[in-house]
C-alpha cells in the first residue's frame, strides 16, 4: 500500500483500458482511467460479518470491504443478528473510457510489467483476533446464488458499454466502488483508480437466481445477465488533464515556460500553413486552443473563448484536413459534421431513464477540456425536426454559457462544462461564438495546398510533436494575474477606443479584450499581463474587426 502512495508506480499495474478481461484475474490489482458517466445512490455493504458452517457450527468473522457481496460457502450461512456484523456505505460510480481521448494520449499502462507484479491480489482475510480465516469450505467456495440481493441484476453489460457519448470499439465500462473518499466527485470528472477487480463467476455466469425479501423468503426469480467489471478502489485521484507527457501535478513545466515563445512560433507556423497563409487566424486559433474556464460569475463562464472560422473552403475535405492536424496536437477532441441527419437523429443531451435507474449518455456529456470541432460547411438545405432544433439549442447553450441541461424527464438539471468549441463555416455561423474570424487565404497557398498538407505532415514528427502537445496542456493550466500598474493603461486605452468608435464599443468588447489579452500572455509563457501582450491583443482585435467589416460589405 505504501508503494501506491506514489502515483509514479501506478503505471506498473495492468490497466483495464488496455487489456481484455480474460487477460486479468478475479481479485487482481488493476488500474483504470475513466470519466464518471453516472453516480448511483450510496450502497450498503457489510464491512465485517460472521458466517456459520451448517454441519460443524463453527463460525468465522470475515471482512467485506473490497468484495461485491458477503462470501458464504455452500454449507455456510450468514449470521444475520451477529454482534460482529458492521454495515457501512460505499459510493458506486459508473465510469467509462474517457470520451474523445485521442490515440496518442492513450498511454499503454502495464506493457513492461513482469508477471509477479501483474498478479497482485487481495491478502487472506483476518478474523476477529487477527488470524487468517481458516474456516472450512470458505476461501475457495463460491457464494450461494440465493444470497445475491445487493445489486440490481437487470443491467446488462452490453447495454452499459453502449451507453457512451462517443461509442468506439475500444471503449470500456467499469463500476467503481469507492470507500472513504475525501475528494468531491462530480459527473464527468476524469478519475484514475487503483483497485481490486471483481469478476465473480457466480455474478457473471448464473443464469438466474432467487431474490429474497427482508424476511428471507423467496420473492421472485430474476434473470441473471453479465455485469461489467467492478473495481473496488484502493487509491483514486481526480485528473486535471489526460496528457501523458505532462506531470499530473505540473512539476515538470518549468522548462516549457522558458521555451514557450519558441514553441508558440512553431505552432503558429503549423497553423498558419494549414490556414493557407492566414497569420491572424492562426493567432486566434492558438488562443482558442489554450482557453479554459477559470471562474464563473452569474451567467458568465470566465475564460471561455469559442471561435468561429468563417470563409472555410468546402472542397477537397479541407475541414477534415485541418482537424486531422488538431487531433494530433490536442489530448481530447471530437469532430462533428453538422449534417441534418446528425442534428435530427443525434442524441446530444443526457437523460435519466427511471425504469433502468440510470443516466443515458448524450454526445455533449464530455469531460473538461474536450475540444469540440463543429463542421458547418456540410450543413445542407432541409428541415430541422423538433429533435434537431433541441440539439441546436443545446449547442448554443454549450457555446455561450458553457453549460448543458440534462433531461430528468420532470425537470432539467444544469451541469457546467469546460468544452472549447471551434465552428468551421462557409459564411458566418448560425451558432453563437465569442469571436468570428473571416479567413483570408494567400493566393499562392490556395494553389499549393496539397503540397502544404504534405509538408505539415513531415514537420509534425517527434520531438516537435512532443513539444507542441506539452505546450498546449501547460499553457492552458497556467496561473494568471492582472498587474495593478496595467489597470490604468487598460482603462485609458478603452476610453480612447470608445472616443474613436463612438457607441459601437461596449463593455462586452472590453471583456473580450481582457480575455484575449490573458490568452495572448499565456501563449507567450507569461503568467501576468505585460504591456506588450496587451498591445498585441488590441492590435489583433483591430485587425479582426476591420476584416469583419470588410466581409460584411462584400
Amino acid at each position: 500500500m505504501q508503494q501506491l502512495n506514489d502515483p509514479s508506480n501506478w503505471s506498473r499495474i495492468p490497466s483495464l483500458n488496455d487489456v481484455t478481461l480474460k487477460d486479468v484475474a478475479d481479485q487482481q490489482l488493476v488500474h483504470f482511467l475513466g470519466m464518471i458517466q453516472d453516480m448511483h445512490n450510496p450502497e450498503l455493504f457489510l464491512e465485517r460479518y460472521e458466517v456459520q458452517h451448517c454441519v460443524s457450527s463453527l463460525t468465522a468473522v470475515r471482512l467485506g470491504k473490497y468484495w461485491d457481496i458477503p462470501r458464504c460457502g455452500p454449507d455456510e450461512v450468514l449470521v444475520d443478528d451477529s454482534v460482529h456484523n458492521v454495515n457501512k456505505e460505499r459510493q458506486s460510480l459508473c465510469c467509462i473510457s474517457v470520451p474523445a481521448l485521442n490515440s496518442w494520449a492513450k498511454q499503454p499502462y502495464g506493457t513492461n510489467l513482469n508477471r509477479s507484479t501483474a498478479c497482485i491480489s487481495k491478502q487472506p482475510d483476518r478474523n476477529e483476533k487477527g488470524h487468517p480465516d481458516e474456516s472450512p469450505s470458505v476461501n475457495d467456495a463460491e457464494p450461494s446464488p440465493k444470497r445475491l440481493c445487493t445489486d440490481n441484476r437487470k443491467s446488462a453489460a452490453n447495454d452499459l458499454e453502449s451507453n457512451l457519448p462517443l461509442p468506439g470499439p475500444e471503449a470500456k465500462t467499469c463500476l467503481v466502488k469507492v470507500y472513504n473518499n475525501d475528494e468531491k466527485l462530480s459527473l464527468n470528472d476524469v478519475i484514475e483508480v487503483i483497485g481490486f477487480l471483481s469478476k465473480d463467476p457466480v455474478m457473471e455466469n448464473v443464469s438466474n437466481f432467487e431474490e429474497m425479501d427482508e424476511d428471507g423468503d423467496v420473492c421472485n426469480h430474476v434473470q441473471q445477465v453479465p455485469l461489467p467489471p467492478r473495481l473496488h478502489a484502493l487509491c483514486m485521484r481526480k485528473r486535471k488533464h489526460c496528457n501523458p507527457l505532462v506531470d499530473h501535478a505540473f512539476c515538470n513545466t518549468g522548462e516549457m515556460l522558458g521555451l514557450a515563445r519558441t514553441v508558440r512560433d512553431d505552432l503558429h507556423l503549423v497553423l498558419s500553413q494549414m490556414l493557407l497563409g492566414d497569420h491572424l487566424a492562426a493567432d486566434y486559433l492558438i488562443c482558442h486552443l489554450i482557453s479554459t474556464v477559470f471562474q464563473r460569475s452569474e451567467l458568465l463562464a470566465l475564460g471561455q473563448f469559442s471561435l468561429n472560422l468563417s470563409g472555410m473552403l468546402t472542397t477537397d475535405g479541407y475541414s477534415r484536413h485541418l482537424y486531422a492536424v488538431l487531433e494530433q496536437l490536442l489530448t481530447k477532441s471530437h469532430f462533428l459534421p453538422l449534417t441534418l441527419d446528425n442534428l435530427n437523429k443525434g442524441t446530444f443531451i443526457p437523460r435519466k431513464d427511471y425504469e433502468q435507474n440510470r443516466l443515458l449518455s448524450g454526445l455533449l456529456q464530455l469531460s473538461a477540456q474536450t475540444h469540440l470541432v463543429l463542421d458547418e460547411t456540410c450543413l445542407q438545405q432541409g428541415q430541422l425536426d423538433s429533435n434537431g432544433v433541441h440539439n441546436i439549442a443545446a449547442l448554443g447553450a454549450l457555446i455561450s454559457q458553457q453549460k448543458v441541461d440534462y433531461d430528468f424527464k420532470y425537470y432539467t438539471l444544469e451541469f457546467h462544462t469546460d468544452v472549447p468549441v471551434l465552428v468551421l463555416s462557409e459564411g458566418k455561423s448560425l451558432l453563437p461564438s465569442n469571436v468570428n474570424v473571416p479567413l483570408e487565404f494567400d493566393a499562392h497557398s490556395l494553389q499549393t495546398k496539397k503540397e502544404i498538407f504534405e509538408a505539415v505532415g513531415h514537420f509534425l514528427q517527434e520531438p516537435m510533436l512532443h513539444k507542441l502537445r506539452k505546450y498546449l496542456t501547460v499553457m492552458s493550466h497556467l496561473q494568471y494575474s492582472l498587474p495593478q500598474d496595467l489597470e490604468k493603461v487598460i482603462q485609458d486605452d478603452f476610453v480612447r477606443l470608445r472616443r474613436g468608435t463612438g457607441s459601437t464599443t461596449s463593455a462586452s468588447d472590453l471583456h473580450l479584450l481582457l480575455v484575449l489579452a490573458r490568452l495572448v500572455s499565456l501563449s507567450r509563457g507569461e503568467q501576468s499581463l505585460s504591456k506588450e501582450s496587451w498591445e498585441l491583443a488590441c492590435s489583433m482585435e483591430k485587425q479582426r474587426k476591420h476584416r469583419v467589416s470588410q466581409y460584411i460589405r462584400h
